[in-house]
Protein backbone atom coordinates (compact mmCIF):
# COMPACT_ATOMS: atom_id res chain seq x y z
CA UNK A 1 0.00 0.00 0.00
CA UNK A 2 3.07 2.67 0.78
CA UNK A 3 4.74 1.88 -3.06
CA UNK A 4 1.00 2.50 -4.40
CA UNK A 5 0.18 5.78 -2.45
CA UNK A 6 3.76 7.00 -3.59
CA UNK A 7 3.41 6.15 -7.02
CA UNK A 8 -0.58 7.97 -6.60
CA UNK A 9 1.58 11.13 -5.48
CA UNK A 10 3.99 10.93 -8.06
CA UNK A 11 0.90 10.73 -10.93
CA UNK A 12 -1.08 13.76 -8.58
CA UNK A 13 1.74 16.02 -9.16
CA UNK A 14 1.93 15.51 -12.79
CA UNK A 15 -1.58 16.13 -12.98
CA UNK A 16 -1.55 19.67 -11.13
CA UNK A 17 1.56 20.83 -13.49
CA UNK A 18 -0.56 19.50 -16.84
CA UNK A 19 -3.81 21.47 -15.24
CA UNK A 20 -3.16 24.35 -13.21
CA UNK A 21 -5.36 26.03 -10.95
CA UNK A 22 -9.37 25.34 -10.88
CA UNK A 23 -11.13 27.59 -13.42
CA UNK A 24 -14.62 29.10 -11.52
CA UNK A 25 -15.96 27.26 -8.52
CA UNK A 26 -19.26 25.86 -7.41
CA UNK A 27 -20.90 27.04 -4.44
CA UNK A 28 -24.85 27.07 -2.85
CA UNK A 29 -25.70 29.43 -6.22
CA UNK A 30 -24.69 29.55 -9.97
CA UNK A 31 -21.24 29.34 -11.09
CA UNK A 32 -18.95 30.09 -14.30
CA UNK A 33 -18.41 27.61 -16.15
CA UNK A 34 -14.19 26.87 -16.51
CA UNK A 35 -12.45 28.82 -18.79
CA UNK A 36 -11.59 27.87 -22.71
CA UNK A 37 -7.66 27.54 -21.45
CA UNK A 38 -8.03 25.45 -18.32
CA UNK A 39 -4.95 22.44 -18.15
CA UNK A 40 -4.52 23.10 -21.88
CA UNK A 41 -2.72 24.45 -24.83
CA UNK A 42 -4.99 27.41 -26.20
CA UNK A 43 -4.20 27.62 -29.95
CA UNK A 44 -2.43 24.74 -31.21
CA UNK A 45 -2.49 20.68 -30.04
CA UNK A 46 -0.06 19.67 -27.34
CA UNK A 47 0.94 23.31 -27.22
CA UNK A 48 3.74 24.00 -23.94
CA UNK A 49 4.06 19.98 -24.16
CA UNK A 50 2.53 17.01 -22.71
CA UNK A 51 2.71 15.69 -18.69
CA UNK A 52 3.96 12.22 -18.47
CA UNK A 53 0.70 10.49 -17.17
CA UNK A 54 -3.19 10.81 -17.36
CA UNK A 55 -5.94 10.29 -14.54
CA UNK A 56 -4.31 8.74 -11.27
CA UNK A 57 -5.21 5.96 -9.32
CA UNK A 58 -8.95 5.19 -8.96
CA UNK A 59 -7.53 4.24 -5.61
CA UNK A 60 -6.10 6.81 -3.80
CA UNK A 61 -6.13 7.14 -0.18
CA UNK A 62 -6.94 3.82 1.75
CA UNK A 63 -10.20 2.19 1.70
CA UNK A 64 -12.13 -0.42 4.43
CA UNK A 65 -15.60 -2.03 3.67
CA UNK A 66 -17.96 -3.53 5.05
CA UNK A 67 -21.07 -4.74 2.62
CA UNK A 68 -18.84 -3.50 0.20
CA UNK A 69 -15.37 -2.12 -0.95
CA UNK A 70 -14.90 1.77 -1.33
CA UNK A 71 -14.44 1.12 -5.55
CA UNK A 72 -17.29 -2.01 -5.41
CA UNK A 73 -15.91 -5.24 -4.26
CA UNK A 74 -17.80 -7.86 -1.68
CA UNK A 75 -19.03 -9.46 -4.36
CA UNK A 76 -20.74 -7.32 -6.40
CA UNK A 77 -20.25 -6.79 -10.39
CA UNK A 78 -21.12 -5.50 -13.83
CA UNK A 79 -21.64 -8.31 -16.30
CA UNK A 80 -20.20 -7.65 -19.15
CA UNK A 81 -21.68 -5.97 -22.43
CA UNK A 82 -21.73 -3.29 -24.58
CA UNK A 83 -25.67 -2.28 -24.84
CA UNK A 84 -26.16 0.49 -22.07
CA UNK A 85 -28.98 -0.99 -19.47
CA UNK A 86 -31.10 1.60 -17.39
CA UNK A 87 -29.65 2.63 -13.96
CA UNK A 88 -32.15 4.81 -12.67
CA UNK A 89 -31.68 7.53 -10.27
CA UNK A 90 -33.53 7.14 -7.11
CA UNK A 91 -32.26 9.87 -5.11
CA UNK A 92 -33.80 12.48 -6.63
CA UNK A 93 -36.44 15.15 -4.56
CA UNK A 94 -36.51 12.35 -1.25
CA UNK A 95 -36.83 13.91 2.02
CA UNK A 96 -33.12 15.08 2.47
CA UNK A 97 -31.45 15.67 6.00
CA UNK A 98 -28.21 16.75 7.66
CA UNK A 99 -26.22 17.70 10.50
CA UNK A 100 -26.49 21.13 10.02
CA UNK A 101 -26.19 23.62 6.83
CA UNK A 102 -23.86 26.47 5.54
CA UNK A 103 -26.15 29.88 5.14
CA UNK A 104 -28.24 29.57 2.37
CA UNK A 105 -27.88 25.82 1.54
CA UNK A 106 -30.41 22.72 2.13
CA UNK A 107 -29.99 19.25 2.11
CA UNK A 108 -32.66 19.59 -0.65
CA UNK A 109 -29.45 20.88 -2.74
CA UNK A 110 -27.51 17.68 -2.90
CA UNK A 111 -30.27 15.93 -4.72
CA UNK A 112 -32.22 18.52 -6.62
CA UNK A 113 -30.87 17.27 -10.16
CA UNK A 114 -28.78 20.95 -10.30
CA UNK A 115 -25.02 20.47 -10.65
CA UNK A 116 -24.58 24.12 -10.24
CA UNK A 117 -25.62 24.09 -6.54
CA UNK A 118 -24.73 21.67 -4.05
CA UNK A 119 -25.84 21.18 0.09
CA UNK A 120 -22.75 22.36 2.29
CA UNK A 121 -22.58 21.97 5.62
CA UNK A 122 -21.86 23.94 8.64
CA UNK A 123 -18.38 22.16 10.01
CA UNK A 124 -15.48 20.40 8.80
CA UNK A 125 -17.58 17.32 9.39
CA UNK A 126 -21.74 16.36 9.04
CA UNK A 127 -23.83 14.03 7.24
CA UNK A 128 -26.36 13.85 5.08
CA UNK A 129 -28.74 11.28 4.72
CA UNK A 130 -32.40 10.25 2.49
CA UNK A 131 -35.27 8.85 3.23
CA UNK A 132 -35.99 6.08 0.18
CA UNK A 133 -38.56 4.86 1.79
CA UNK A 134 -40.91 5.76 -0.89
CA UNK A 135 -38.80 4.09 -3.33
CA UNK A 136 -39.78 0.86 -4.37
CA UNK A 137 -38.19 -2.18 -2.75
CA UNK A 138 -36.64 -3.94 -5.69
CA UNK A 139 -34.68 -0.51 -6.32
CA UNK A 140 -33.38 -0.71 -3.35
CA UNK A 141 -31.04 -4.04 -3.31
CA UNK A 142 -27.91 -3.42 -5.55
CA UNK A 143 -27.13 0.00 -5.72
CA UNK A 144 -24.69 2.68 -7.14
CA UNK A 145 -23.96 5.51 -4.72
CA UNK A 146 -21.91 8.37 -6.27
CA UNK A 147 -21.39 11.44 -4.82
CA UNK A 148 -19.48 15.15 -6.62
CA UNK A 149 -17.81 18.06 -5.58
CA UNK A 150 -18.48 20.65 -8.04
CA UNK A 151 -16.51 23.04 -5.70
CA UNK A 152 -13.35 20.80 -7.44
CA UNK A 153 -13.22 20.93 -10.72
CA UNK A 154 -10.24 18.77 -11.29
CA UNK A 155 -10.90 14.83 -10.94
CA UNK A 156 -7.05 14.64 -8.80
CA UNK A 157 -6.81 17.10 -5.80
CA UNK A 158 -3.47 16.18 -4.46
CA UNK A 159 -3.35 19.08 -1.69
CA UNK A 160 -7.22 20.28 -1.77
CA UNK A 161 -7.45 23.91 -0.35
CA UNK A 162 -10.39 24.94 1.90
CA UNK A 163 -12.30 26.16 -1.07
CA UNK A 164 -13.17 22.97 -2.28
CA UNK A 165 -14.90 21.85 0.76
CA UNK A 166 -14.03 18.34 -0.38
CA UNK A 167 -14.61 15.15 1.43
CA UNK A 168 -11.42 13.68 2.90
CA UNK A 169 -12.14 11.12 5.30
CA UNK A 170 -15.94 9.90 4.92
CA UNK A 171 -18.36 6.71 5.41
CA UNK A 172 -21.52 5.13 3.67
CA UNK A 173 -24.24 4.02 5.68
CA UNK A 174 -28.12 2.10 5.29
CA UNK A 175 -30.69 1.78 7.87
CA UNK A 176 -33.59 -0.48 7.73
CA UNK A 177 -35.58 1.10 10.24
CA UNK A 178 -38.94 3.10 8.75
CA UNK A 179 -38.81 5.99 6.86
CA UNK A 180 -41.35 8.76 7.11
CA UNK A 181 -39.63 10.86 10.18
CA UNK A 182 -36.35 12.22 11.25
CA UNK A 183 -33.60 9.95 10.87
CA UNK A 184 -32.58 7.20 12.99
CA UNK A 185 -29.82 7.51 15.76
CA UNK A 186 -28.50 4.26 15.46
CA UNK A 187 -28.57 1.25 13.75
CA UNK A 188 -26.16 2.47 10.92
CA UNK A 189 -25.32 -0.57 8.88
CA UNK A 190 -21.54 0.34 7.15
CA UNK A 191 -21.00 -0.11 3.33
CA UNK A 192 -18.14 1.88 2.42
CA UNK A 193 -15.34 3.59 4.12
CA UNK A 194 -12.71 5.97 2.58
CA UNK A 195 -9.78 8.14 4.17
CA UNK A 196 -7.17 10.08 2.22
CA UNK A 197 -8.96 10.74 -0.52
CA UNK A 198 -7.90 13.46 -3.14
CA UNK A 199 -11.00 12.92 -5.82
CA UNK A 200 -13.99 14.91 -6.78
CA UNK A 201 -16.09 12.54 -7.27
CA UNK A 202 -16.27 8.01 -6.23
CA UNK A 203 -18.88 5.77 -6.98
CA UNK A 204 -19.93 3.09 -4.58
CA UNK A 205 -21.46 -0.25 -6.01
CA UNK A 206 -23.07 -1.67 -2.49
CA UNK A 207 -25.76 -3.48 -1.14
CA UNK A 208 -28.64 -1.47 0.31
CA UNK A 209 -30.04 -4.78 1.03
CA UNK A 210 -33.80 -2.63 0.54
CA UNK A 211 -32.50 -0.28 3.55
CA UNK A 212 -34.53 2.91 3.47
CA UNK A 213 -32.18 4.65 4.44
CA UNK A 214 -28.51 5.88 3.44
CA UNK A 215 -26.26 8.09 4.89
CA UNK A 216 -22.89 10.08 4.09
CA UNK A 217 -20.98 10.71 6.89
CA UNK A 218 -17.33 12.92 6.67
CA UNK A 219 -15.45 13.25 9.47
CA UNK A 220 -13.05 15.79 7.96
CA UNK A 221 -12.68 18.01 5.00
CA UNK A 222 -10.18 19.83 3.39
CA UNK A 223 -12.22 23.29 4.99
CA UNK A 224 -12.14 22.83 8.98
CA UNK A 225 -15.13 24.80 8.73
CA UNK A 226 -17.13 23.16 5.90
CA UNK A 227 -18.43 19.95 4.06
CA UNK A 228 -19.86 19.77 0.36
CA UNK A 229 -21.26 17.46 -2.34
CA UNK A 230 -23.89 16.58 -4.21
CA UNK A 231 -25.02 12.69 -3.80
CA UNK A 232 -26.70 10.59 -5.81
CA UNK A 233 -28.21 7.03 -5.31
CA UNK A 234 -28.67 5.06 -8.48
CA UNK A 235 -30.69 1.43 -8.90
CA UNK A 236 -27.88 -0.79 -10.01
CA UNK A 237 -29.24 -4.41 -10.61
CA UNK A 238 -27.03 -5.30 -13.37
CA UNK A 239 -23.95 -3.35 -11.48
CA UNK A 240 -22.53 0.00 -13.02
CA UNK A 241 -24.04 -1.03 -16.32
CA UNK A 242 -25.26 2.81 -17.02
CA UNK A 243 -21.70 4.30 -15.47
CA UNK A 244 -19.26 6.01 -17.77
CA UNK A 245 -15.52 7.26 -16.83
CA UNK A 246 -14.90 9.93 -19.16
CA UNK A 247 -10.84 10.17 -19.96
CA UNK A 248 -9.56 12.78 -22.08
CA UNK A 249 -7.93 15.80 -22.82
CA UNK A 250 -9.12 19.83 -22.21
CA UNK A 251 -11.67 19.59 -24.28
CA UNK A 252 -13.39 16.49 -22.43
CA UNK A 253 -12.35 18.23 -19.29
CA UNK A 254 -13.99 21.29 -20.28
CA UNK A 255 -17.11 19.96 -21.66
CA UNK A 256 -17.59 17.29 -18.75
CA UNK A 257 -16.93 18.88 -15.92
CA UNK A 258 -19.68 17.72 -13.15
CA UNK A 259 -20.87 21.60 -12.00
CA UNK A 260 -21.41 22.75 -15.66
CA UNK A 261 -22.53 19.65 -17.25
CA UNK A 262 -25.93 18.32 -18.55
CA UNK A 263 -25.02 15.30 -19.69
CA UNK A 264 -26.50 13.04 -17.51
CA UNK A 265 -30.13 15.44 -18.02
CA UNK A 266 -29.79 15.32 -21.90
CA UNK A 267 -29.58 11.53 -21.71
CA UNK A 268 -32.53 11.40 -19.39
CA UNK A 269 -34.23 13.36 -22.41
CA UNK A 270 -33.88 10.68 -24.58
CA UNK A 271 -34.24 7.99 -22.74
CA UNK A 272 -36.11 8.54 -19.96
CA UNK A 273 -35.54 5.72 -18.12
CA UNK A 274 -31.75 6.08 -17.84
CA UNK A 275 -29.39 8.84 -15.97
CA UNK A 276 -26.35 7.53 -16.22
CA UNK A 277 -23.48 7.96 -13.45
CA UNK A 278 -20.65 10.42 -15.24
CA UNK A 279 -16.81 10.54 -13.57
CA UNK A 280 -15.60 13.48 -15.17
CA UNK A 281 -11.92 12.49 -15.42
CA UNK A 282 -10.26 14.64 -18.22
CA UNK A 283 -6.82 16.44 -18.12
CA UNK A 284 -5.71 19.46 -19.80
CA UNK A 285 -2.70 18.48 -21.91
CA UNK A 286 -2.99 14.70 -22.03
CA UNK A 287 -2.60 12.77 -25.05
CA UNK A 288 -2.27 8.39 -25.62
CA UNK A 289 1.00 8.23 -24.21
CA UNK A 290 0.27 9.81 -20.61
CA UNK A 291 -3.00 7.83 -20.99
CA UNK A 292 -1.23 4.56 -21.13
CA UNK A 293 0.92 5.48 -18.05
CA UNK A 294 -2.35 5.49 -15.53
CA UNK A 295 -5.08 3.86 -17.26
CA UNK A 296 -4.74 0.88 -15.05
CA UNK A 297 -4.97 2.78 -12.10
CA UNK A 298 -7.52 4.84 -13.12
CA UNK A 299 -9.61 2.26 -13.49
CA UNK A 300 -9.01 0.07 -10.31
CA UNK A 301 -11.41 2.77 -8.74
CA UNK A 302 -14.24 2.19 -10.92
CA UNK A 303 -16.87 0.26 -10.57
CA UNK A 304 -18.99 1.33 -13.57
CA UNK A 305 -18.51 -0.44 -17.59
CA UNK A 306 -18.11 2.72 -20.16
CA UNK A 307 -14.49 3.83 -20.32
CA UNK A 308 -14.26 7.11 -22.66
CA UNK A 309 -11.13 7.21 -24.33
CA UNK A 310 -11.39 10.94 -26.29
CA UNK A 311 -7.91 11.50 -27.20
CA UNK A 312 -5.98 12.60 -30.35
CA UNK A 313 -5.96 16.33 -30.12
CA UNK A 314 -2.52 16.16 -28.55
CA UNK A 315 -1.52 13.40 -30.40
CA UNK A 316 0.40 12.63 -33.51
CA UNK A 317 -0.69 10.02 -35.90
CA UNK A 318 2.83 8.32 -35.97
CA UNK A 319 2.39 8.67 -32.10
CA UNK A 320 -0.90 7.04 -31.92
CA UNK A 321 -1.41 4.77 -29.28
CA UNK A 322 -5.52 4.48 -28.53
CA UNK A 323 -5.19 0.42 -29.79
CA UNK A 324 -3.01 -0.27 -26.42
CA UNK A 325 -5.83 1.88 -24.48
CA UNK A 326 -8.37 -0.50 -25.85
CA UNK A 327 -6.56 -3.29 -25.00
CA UNK A 328 -6.24 -2.66 -21.46
CA UNK A 329 -10.06 -1.84 -20.84
CA UNK A 330 -10.93 -4.88 -22.78
CA UNK A 331 -8.54 -6.82 -20.47
CA UNK A 332 -10.21 -4.93 -17.17
CA UNK A 333 -13.32 -6.66 -18.34
CA UNK A 334 -15.19 -3.07 -18.82
CA UNK A 335 -16.14 -1.53 -22.57
CA UNK A 336 -14.08 1.26 -24.32
CA UNK A 337 -15.47 3.73 -26.27
CA UNK A 338 -13.98 5.64 -28.63
CA UNK A 339 -14.95 8.58 -30.48
CA UNK A 340 -13.67 10.55 -33.56
CA UNK A 341 -11.12 13.21 -32.66
CA UNK A 342 -12.51 16.76 -33.18
CA UNK A 343 -12.63 18.72 -35.83
CA UNK A 344 -10.29 21.95 -35.94
CA UNK A 345 -9.07 24.10 -38.70
CA UNK A 346 -5.65 24.61 -37.11
CA UNK A 347 -2.74 23.53 -39.92
CA UNK A 348 -1.33 20.28 -37.55
CA UNK A 349 -5.12 19.16 -36.54
CA UNK A 350 -5.96 19.10 -40.38
CA UNK A 351 -2.93 17.07 -41.12
CA UNK A 352 -3.01 14.70 -38.24
CA UNK A 353 -6.54 14.40 -37.54
CA UNK A 354 -7.51 12.52 -40.70
CA UNK A 355 -5.42 9.40 -40.07
CA UNK A 356 -6.01 9.33 -36.66
CA UNK A 357 -9.62 9.48 -37.50
CA UNK A 358 -8.67 6.48 -40.35
CA UNK A 359 -6.81 4.68 -37.69
CA UNK A 360 -10.36 4.57 -35.29
CA UNK A 361 -11.91 3.22 -38.06
CA UNK A 362 -9.17 0.36 -38.41
CA UNK A 363 -9.68 -0.51 -34.64
CA UNK A 364 -13.59 -0.38 -34.97
CA UNK A 365 -13.47 -2.66 -37.77
CA UNK A 366 -10.62 -4.74 -35.22
CA UNK A 367 -12.46 -4.65 -31.97
CA UNK A 368 -15.87 -5.38 -32.03
CA UNK A 369 -16.04 -4.54 -28.67
CA UNK A 370 -15.70 -0.98 -29.08
CA UNK A 371 -18.77 1.27 -28.57
CA UNK A 372 -18.44 3.64 -31.20
CA UNK A 373 -18.69 7.20 -29.64
CA UNK A 374 -19.50 10.07 -31.57
CA UNK A 375 -17.99 11.30 -34.41
CA UNK A 376 -16.65 14.71 -33.13
CA UNK A 377 -14.86 15.31 -36.64
CA UNK A 378 -18.00 15.35 -38.89
CA UNK A 379 -20.15 17.14 -36.08
CA UNK A 380 -17.72 20.30 -35.99
CA UNK A 381 -16.36 20.13 -39.25
CA UNK A 382 -16.45 23.76 -40.60
CA UNK A 383 -18.66 25.05 -37.56
CA UNK A 384 -16.14 27.80 -36.64
CA UNK A 385 -18.31 28.85 -35.05
CA UNK A 386 -18.44 26.90 -32.22
CA UNK A 387 -14.67 25.68 -33.01
CA UNK A 388 -13.07 29.06 -33.89
CA UNK A 389 -10.59 29.23 -36.66
CA UNK A 390 -7.64 29.74 -34.80
CA UNK A 391 -8.27 27.09 -31.89
CA UNK A 392 -8.84 23.88 -31.02
CA UNK A 393 -11.35 23.91 -27.62
CA UNK A 394 -15.20 24.38 -28.31
CA UNK A 395 -16.35 27.59 -27.24
CA UNK A 396 -19.24 27.26 -24.81
CA UNK A 397 -21.47 26.91 -27.79
CA UNK A 398 -19.49 24.49 -29.11
CA UNK A 399 -19.52 22.46 -25.55
CA UNK A 400 -22.59 22.39 -25.26
CA UNK A 401 -23.04 20.77 -28.85
CA UNK A 402 -20.25 18.32 -27.71
CA UNK A 403 -22.33 17.29 -24.96
CA UNK A 404 -25.02 16.75 -27.43
CA UNK A 405 -23.21 14.79 -29.80
CA UNK A 406 -22.51 12.26 -26.39
CA UNK A 407 -25.68 11.69 -25.35
CA UNK A 408 -27.14 11.24 -28.58
CA UNK A 409 -23.84 8.18 -28.92
CA UNK A 410 -24.97 7.20 -25.54
CA UNK A 411 -28.16 6.54 -26.34
CA UNK A 412 -27.97 5.10 -29.94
Amino acid sequence: MRAAKVAVLMVASIYSIACGSDEGSKTSGAAGAPSAGAGAPASVAGAGGSPSAGAASGGAGSTSAGASSGTGGGGLQTPPGSTPSAMPIISHGVPAFSSGNAVNSTPGNANDGKPEVAWNSNTGSGWLAYDLSAVSADQRKQVLIAWYDGAAPDFINPTPDASKHLPIDYKLEANPAAGGGNPPSDGWVPLAAVTDNDRSTRQHLVDLAGANWVRMSVSKSSDPEAVGFDLDVHSAPDGGSDSWLFMGDSITFQSTTYAFSDLPALVHGLAPSRWPAIIPAGIGGTNTTSALLAIDSTMSGFPGRFVILAYGTNDHANEYHMEELVQKVIAAGKTPVVPHMPWSATPNIQTDGPLINKQIDDLYAKYPAIYHGPDLWAGFEGRTDLIPANEIHPNGEGGAELRKLWAAAMTK
